[in-house]
């Protein structure tokens, strides 16, 4: 056979220098009139709105609107203050006081749903069922939740210590007053709730208690907080459990695969597939809790909690609720050089018969239940507790 000449594969190698060489320039050259088109409008932005403007404020809003563009929920951006909140969410922990509120549309005021025991809430006797009509003399009575939380950490944002605290001016539904004085503290909100429910059948028969547990996220500690509350509602009788996975919208893949881990009996759980193919696998192991089920799940139970209740639905368990959004990816958290950071779906959560959520368009409850608006009445759990029997 002939040998090919010293020389042409010499041209063949500058050849290829001059195609990859090219290409790269075409890379950069796009990279860099994209980077380009950002910084004229930005320029824009900055010599033409009629009112100034930060560029931090742009460039936060910039990168907002690239994450957003992906048209997934589950993806945004954060700019640097919020993040160090978010960080301290994935702990189970937050900056407030203690209670979570709601809007009482017959009193026209916000409502104290629940105390944390050991809160400064708690600790200025701050009862469920109070009203709040104003924090110092900030009128409040119009305020979302959320526009409360931001009014109370707004406050922890001082520098003068004095200046952190604040009162909260409350009322009761017979028309009593009440000053409550405290400021923000770092609270540990624990994942898991759990609760022995009346059971309809026979009051009296503890043997036929339905031990109720909601599990709030699949964050840090949320798998040994269900494995305690299970035992502990077990101890009080329980011999069926309802699980409430309602509005569980955030978790880690290996806190959601240790619970289910202690639900289910041995085998494969659920898969992490990323862009490139490579799968990752969660396996039970053998010992697995022997008791009636139910789950509950609306539209709002999505990434692990939505796995969560396909897998164990898949298992035999009957679910109860409204159907699920189909979209469960697991997240990661970029942090940027400024501080600031990107949450993006890197896997894709797949059944052990490799199918998405999107294959299966969610969870289908086995038995549809809808909420009924301006009602007291939890129609879904109702539901629940008559399918667990």
């Amino acid at each position: 056979m002939n040998r090919v000449p010293k020389i042409v594969w010499s041209l063949l190698a500058c050849v290829i220098c001059i195609v990859v060489t090219a290409a790269a320039c075409l890379i950069l050259a796009d990279r860099g009139a994209s980077s380009d088109k950002y910084l004229e409008v930005i320029r824009v932005i900055e010599s033409t709105f009629y009112q100034p403007k930060e560029t931090s404020s742009l460039e936060d809003a910039s990168a907002s609107a690239m994450v957003a563009s992906l048209n997934d929920p589950a993806s945004y951006y954060l700019p640097a203050a919020e993040y160090e909140e978010y960080k301290l969410t994935l702990t189970n922990q937050y900056i407030g006081i203690g209670v979570t509120t709601q809007y009482n549309e017959n009193y026209g005021y916000l409502t104290v749903l629940s105390v944390t025991p050991g809160s400064p809430a708690d600790q200025a006797h701050v009862k469920v069922g109070n009203m709040i009509a104003s924090v110092d003399d900030i009128d409040v009575s119009t305020y979302t939740p959320e526009q409360f939380d931001d009014l109370l950490r707004s406050y922890d944002a001082k520098e003068s210590e004095t200046e952190k605290y604040f009162t909260l001016h409350l009322l009761n539904t017979q028309g009593g007053k009440a000053d409550a004085t405290m400021k923000c503290e770092l609270i540990y909100a624990e994942p898991v709730v759990y609760y022995i429910l009346d059971s309809d059948v026979n009051k009296s028969n503890r043997s036929s208690s339905i031990g109720y547990l909601r599990i709030r996220n699949f964050d840090d500690s949320a798998a040994a907080s269900v494995r305690t509350a299970v035992a502990s509602l077990q101890d009080s009788g329980a011999t069926s459990l309802i699980i409430d996975v309602r509005d569980n919208t955030s978790g880690k893949p290996a806190e959601m695969a240790d619970s289910l881990d202690f639900f289910l009996p041995k085998g494969d759980l659920f898969f992490l597939r990323d862009r490139d193919g490579k799968e990752t696998t969660y396996s039970s192991g053998s010992s697995y809790l022997n008791m009636p089920m139910v789950i509950l799940v609306n539209e709002n139970t999505t990434c692990a909690a939505e796995v969560f209740a396909c897998i164990m639905q898949q298992a035999g368990v009957t679910i109860v609720g409204r159907r699920t959004p189909g979209s469960a990816q697991s997240q990661v958290i970029i942090e940027l050089s400024d501080g600031s950071a990107v949450r993006i779906s890197k896997y894709e959560y797949l059944t052990p018969d490799k199918k998405s959520m999107a294959d299966l368009g969610g969870v289908t409850p086995d038995i549809a239940s809808y909420q009924i608006e301006d009602s007291d009445m939890d129609v879904q759990l109702e539901a629940a507790k008559d399918a667990v029997h």
